[in-house]
């Protein structure tokens, strides 16, 4: 009688799990620096925006000769911003309403010093001086701050140098 034992070939458990140890560590490495690259472009986007919507709410109000305001709304999600005829208060529904350069942007929240920031209709500067806060978590933050006598507007970094803004 001629008996043969087949081997069988395959991975044992500890292989299979030692293969799955190392592929989820070099994963890591590699999504960290993404999603740190993919946060940097999102928050220089909507700085981008928001300095885009001072220099077209200067050069609206200056061209047409009356003040203008920019109002400001946020909700988890999203944030608004939108220049208007007038300093009315404006809810997230309604702040595209009769708007002039309304912009939406997406992921990011905003914060302002005033709820609706005046340009002269005369010079276009801001009244006032103050601040845009641009944050996509708690902790990092970029400003976009006005003044008024110079009507200068700049962009820097709350707290530690971020996203390639200086501090403030």
């Amino acid at each position: 009688m001629n008996t043969t034992i087949k081997s069988i070939k395959g991975y044992s458990l500890i292989e299979v799990l030692v293969c799955c140890l190392l592929l989820g560590i070099t994963g890591q490495w590699v999504v960290s620096p993404v999603k740190q690259q993919l946060d940097n472009l999102k928050m220089k986007r909507a700085v981008a925006q928001v300095h885009t919507a001072f220099i077209a709410g200067r050069d609206a109000a200056y061209g047409m000769k009356k003040d203008l305001w920019l109002h400001i709304q946020s909700t988890p999600s999203n944030s608004y911003i939108a220049l208007h005829a007038n300093a009315d208060a404006l809810t997230v529904s309604s702040i595209f309403n009769q708007a002039i350069n309304p912009q939406i942007l997406a992921d990011v929240s905003l914060s302002s010093t005033a709820t609706a920031l005046r340009f002269s209709g005369l010079t276009g500067k801001p009244s006032g001086n103050g601040n845009i806060s641009v944050w996509l978590d708690t902790e990092s933050k970029v400003k976009v701050i006005y003044h008024d006598i110079t009507g200068r507007i700049r962009i820097c970094a709350a707290g530690e140098r971020t996203y390639g803004y200086s501090t403030c």
